[in-house]
């Protein structure tokens, strides 16, 4: 036999409601803080990736086979540090260097950093699981040989060697490189 009253009908309905409306804030709370997060890491990638292709130490050496100077990858890794990301869960290890590799032209197009990091989509694991969105933010700006290349190749172009000696009587002109 059914109870024909409707006494705690309403505390039903308000558990229901609230459950749902709870849900609700959390999943916009969680989204709101992944787009912040996000775009903070764009922001500090994109920092870093200015300070690795503006950095000079003015010395004229070249890393290994080439490779961009090791001082402008230091520069751009203590930028990128300096956000201090892993209080969002985003390691500092997580920003990579995309160096000119060989020099060739369509290498320098996507010179610059990049930052791979995974967030959670569900708050409380219910709605979407314990599934992670893997981000990649990257900021390729495109390389222009630094101050220390362009003194390198000209000291190379008159004295056949890559590293000028203060020593030496010429006079390093940069028309541009």
């Amino acid at each position: 036999m059914m109870i024909k009253n409707e006494k705690g009908q309403s505390t039903v309905e308000f558990i229901m409601a609230f459950a749902f409306g709870v849900s609700f804030i959390l999943a916009i709370f969680t989204t709101s803080l992944n787009y912040a997060k996000g775009y903070l890491v764009q922001y500090a990638t994109f920092m870093a990736s200015r300070a690795y292709l503006t950095a000079d130490n003015f010395m004229g050496e070249f890393g290994n086979n080439g490779a961009p100077l090791s001082y402008a990858e230091e520069q751009a890794r203590k930028v990128f540090n300096q956000y201090e990301l892993h209080r969002f869960d985003v390691p500092n290890s997580s920003f990579k260097i995309n160096a000119a590799g060989t020099g060739s032209p369509e290498n320098y197009l996507t010179v610059g950093g990049s930052t791979t990091f995974s967030m959670k989509m569900d708050p409380l694991g219910n709605i979407l699981g314990q599934n992670r969105l893997e981000i990649v933010s990257e900021s390729f700006l495109g390389k222009e040989p630094t101050r220390s290349e362009c003194s390198a190749r000209m000291c190379y172009a008159i004295t056949g060697q890559t590293f000028c000696d203060r020593n030496m009587d010429i006079t390093l002109f940069d028309d541009g490189c």
